[in-house]
């Protein structure tokens, strides 16, 4: 039987790789099914050089949701930079290409509590980004920031738009048209100016 052939990386190449496989894992099989030995099998690698980067499971999940974070931080410059930024938004939410991953995050944390605090950081922390960045982009509504401040805009989008994502994913499709069609009224609402 002939062994394999070892391939040297370089450590940035060998992370990405075993966030990948544990990416493909949650999102394909769940996170239950994530751990050391199985990433490493995944890849072909022993369950020694995932421990070498990521000592722990938990390790291994934090890093993979701090990069899912800043990933969805990062595109949010692009979004943002459309002439109509509060419909991007919404766009970009609603269709959000990592929602299975999130949805399994949530799972974890439920039953992770060791853990449950720095997941809610990391994404504590994007909220509060989106929201000043969504702010910044779409300037003054025509609603009193009193009565539907920003983080609670923010809020909602990012709550709405990851639901209907979420079931349409598993093929779930019931009254999406009517809010998806009411959520781009409100927006249109939102953007008018100000009457006298």
């Amino acid at each position: 039987m002939e062994g394999r052939k070892r391939i040297r990386r370089d450590p940035e190449t060998t992370r990405k790789l075993i966030l990948d496989a544990t990416e493909k894992l949650m999102v394909e099989e769940g996170y239950a099914a994530v751990s050391s030995r199985r990433v490493a099998q995944e890849l072909g690698l022993n369950a020694a050089t995932v421990h070498y980067y990521y000592p722990t499971t938990d390790d291994l999940f934090i890093a993979l949701h701090r990069r899912m974070t800043e990933s969805q931080v990062e595109q949010l410059e692009t979004v943002l930079s459309s002439t109509d930024p509060l419909e991007a938004f919404w766009v970009f939410q609603s269709g959000w290409s990592q929602t299975a991953l999130g949805v399994e995050f949530l799972a974890l944390s439920n039953h992770r509590k060791a853990i449950r605090d720095k997941l809610a950081g990391f994404t504590s922390g994007a909220r509060l980004v989106q929201t000043q960045r969504l702010a910044e982009a779409i300037g003054e509504l025509s609603v009193d920031p009193a009565v539907l401040p920003p983080v609670a805009l923010t809020t909602i989008l990012v709550a709405i738009g990851r639901l209907l994502a979420n079931e349409e994913r598993v093929g779930i499709t019931e009254g999406h048209a009517e809010v998806r069609a009411f959520t781009e009224w409100a927006l249109k609402t939102l953007k008018r100016a100000p009457g006298p």
